[in-house]
């Protein structure tokens, strides 16, 4: 009996030393048992993850917020180099602020810190903004290239809203709004009309860029896809008769076919469904419409964003064997062609005003009264045929 009680006080007296619970004179005990993790949430993931490090830690939990998990459990190894406390409260804040994904959709995230006998385990519970159901759709790039694409296709898909994750960017959200004009005014029909675009950009460390692009057309959905079916079937090249005419003269019946079928209005809407379609626009309609006429004739063609008499107004420059032009269908509405049509940068600058850096330089030498007007006289023809103006019902 008394070898059974000397046992006992020598396990009374060592049990604590062994556990590193502290003296017994402290009041310290140790409950020791069986280990049960807490139930977890809907689409959750039974599985734990270990971690080392403060790194691995700020990877686990954006690993979470690209998953768009609720949440998930993290066990800090018992070697961990760190202060689980300190790094859990640190992490949650860096994810958040400085991963441009987790600052767009995270709304908040929580944890509960545990300690299970050698190491601790955290619970993570994360809150998400009402858009992260979408995360899905978000488009990942590693850097810029393939952006124009993806905006060109929501476009065309008549999309309110894309959300871009580029990994390296430097755009701002500006040169993405600035993006999305040049990519219409590039292919004007590839919309009614120009979007109002919002651009809300989120950084990330070093160059992340996350950017939700939010297009506004202008018009309910039906009428969007209505109009653009008009404008996408609309086929004016078949009038002009110009598949046999060199590239010059097929510029110029491009131009005379806007003249001809289109009332010029500087306080009408300015699209090139407003030129081919309705038949009435600015100068920026007009423009749009002679770059989307060019197009299908297969010449180079850009529209100009200037001044004329020091009013804000559109034109064109084309591409004719290799030498480029000036070309404003709002000056020729006065069947004086040769005062818009094949004109050099020296014969604009008294009246014109644009952002030369941005634009070719037009140093051609065709004139139309050598190269069109002349030649055409030649071919026995008055003039070129212009198309009866398209009712909506046909």
């Amino acid at each position: 009996m008394k070898k059974l009680t000397a046992i006992l006080l020598v396990l009374f007296l060592v049990l604590p030393a062994l556990c590193g619970c502290g003296s017994v004179f402290e009041k310290e005990y140790v409950s020791i048992t069986e280990y049960t993790p807490p139930i977890p949430a809907e689409n959750r993931s039974d599985e734990r993850i270990t971690v080392h490090s403060m790194n691995e830690l700020k990877r686990a939990l954006i690993a979470m917020v690209y998953d768009g998990a609720p949440g998930g459990s993290i066990a800090f190894d018992s070697n961990y180099d760190g202060n689980p406390a300190e790094d859990m409260e640190s992490a949650c804040w860096q994810v958040r602020t400085q991963d441009a994904l987790c600052a767009y959709c995270v709304r908040n995230m929580s944890y509960e810190l545990e300690k299970i006998v050698n190491y601790y385990e955290s619970s993570i519970h994360i809150d998400y903004a009402s858009y992260a159901s979408e995360l899905s759709s978000i488009v990942q790039l590693p850097y810029t290239v393939g952006i124009q694409d993806i905006l060109s296709s929501a476009m065309e898909d008549n999309q309110a809203k894309v959300t871009v994750l580029i990994n390296a960017s430097s755009y701002s959200a500006e040169n993405m709004r600035s993006l999305v004009q040049e990519i219409y005014r590039k292919s004007p029909t590839i919309c009614v009309r120009e979007p109002k675009t919002t651009v809300y950009m989120y950084s990330g460390s070093g160059r992340q860029r996350l950017y939700e692009i939010n297009f506004n057309y202008g018009m309910a959905e039906d009428e969007v896809i209505r109009s653009k079916s008009q404008l996408k079937n609309l086929d004016v090249i078949s009038n002009l008769d110009a598949y046999d005419l060199d590239d010059a003269h097929r510029a110029y019946a491009a131009c005379r076919y806007l003249v001809n079928n289109c009332v010029l209005s500087e306080a009408a809407p300015g699209s090139c469904y407003d030129a081919l379609i309705l038949f009435e626009s600015n100068s920026e309609g007009l423009a749009l419409a002679y770059v989307e006429m060019c197009h299908q004739l297969d010449l180079d063609c850009r529209i100009v964003y200037g001044q004329f008499n020091g009013e804000d107004h559109c034109w064109n420059i084309i591409r004719l064997d290799g030498s480029y032009y000036h070309v404003d269908v709002s000056r020729c509405y006065d069947g004086d062609y040769a005062a818009g049509f094949l004109l050099d940068d020296e014969s604009m600058w008294n009246e014109y005003r644009w952002n030369i850096s941005s634009y070719p330089a037009c140093v051609g030498t065709l004139r139309f009264d050598t190269v069109i007007e002349d030649e055409w006289a030649l071919t026995g023809e008055s003039e070129l045929p212009s198309a009866e103006p398209v009712s909506d019902e046909e």
